[in-house]
């Protein structure tokens, strides 16, 4: 079953999301519970190998506990028409589609977890969130600050051969660390009360194996366009994922420059300097 590993790097390198190899076992794969959704559990795992295969792997920072910050985008962003919920939700509307489930053509939905404080338990089941670098005052050294959230939304579109259409939505202000001044500095640097959402739509289709209806992995890069506060630019994301129990598991991530999103760097007097690179990274569950 896929997990969370708690890598914890210090280094600020993005640390790889990683479906196991063994992930395709009946018994290791997610189950789907009445709810709907994959159980999923959070480890503390040292180094991963990782294997053929392998998939990037996050760290868990711990529990979000709520609100509504963190990747952010407004509802007036300059992102596609059908990017962003018709209403006050966060869910995007999907296009219709045919009912046949013989491959993988088809809708997918997220699954999301009972909400963003569910990060870290057996409701978490999918998140996206960031990781950067920071100095700390009083000679203490480095440390990579880690956000997560649950808060996200959306869906792919298949054809047997080619994902051909993504829409994914994160609450901005729902991202959590393990610092609430640090949280605090961050939805500012944000300003998620006027742009509380962020999204990313793909742009380009990506080319899936011949195996992919029966398991086999998947390896790529997904272009498409990122709106963070307002602001939108083109980004590419490496990815991983694999159809596991009739579930889609999608790990990835990409480097971020924050000022080319119009976001400072956060100051406190707990941290001489924030890097104004980062790493933003997911792990994405889609069923039928």
């Amino acid at each position: 079953m896929p997990v969370v590993e708690d890598v914890g790097a210090a280094d600020g390198g993005a640390e790889v999301l990683d479906v196991a190899s063994d992930v395709v076992g009946a018994e290791d794969a997610p189950s789907v519970g009445a709810g709907g959704e994959p159980e999923t559990a959070v480890v503390d795992a040292g180094s991963d190998d990782g294997g053929e295969g392998a998939v990037p792997v996050v760290e868990d920072v711990g529990a979000a506990d709520g609100g509504a910050e963190v990747l952010d985008v407004a509802s007036d962003v300059a992102v596609a028409d059908d990017a962003l919920p018709a209403d006050t939700g966060t869910e995007p509307e999907a296009p219709a589609v045919d009912a046949d489930t013989s491959g993988l053509a088809g809708l997918w939905k997220l699954i999301v977890s009972e909400g963003a404080d569910a990060l870290a338990g057996e409701g978490a089941v999918s998140f996206a969130g960031f990781r950067v670098q920071e100095v700390l005052a009083g000679g203490i050294g480095e440390n990579t600050a880690v956000g997560r959230t649950a808060a996200v939304s959306g869906y792919i579109q298949l054809t047997d051969t080619a994902l051909v259409v993504t829409k994914v939505i994160v609450e901005m202000g729902t991202l959590r660390t393990d610092d609430s001044h640090r949280d605090h500095h961050m939805r500012e640097s944000l300003n998620t009360e006027e742009f509380p959402l962020a999204a990313f739509t793909l742009t380009e289709p990506i080319e899936l194996p011949s195996g992919g209806s029966k398991g086999e992995p998947f390896s790529g890069s997904a272009r498409g366009d990122l709106t963070i506060k307002g602001v939108t630019n083109r980004a590419v994301f490496d990815l991983q994922a694999q159809l596991v129990d009739g579930v889609i598991v999608v790990v990835g991530s990409s480097g971020v420059v924050f000022s080319d999103y119009g976001v400072p760097t956060p100051r406190s007097a707990a941290v001489l300097s924030v890097e104004d690179e980062g790493v933003m990274e997911f792990q994405l569950y889609f069923a039928r």
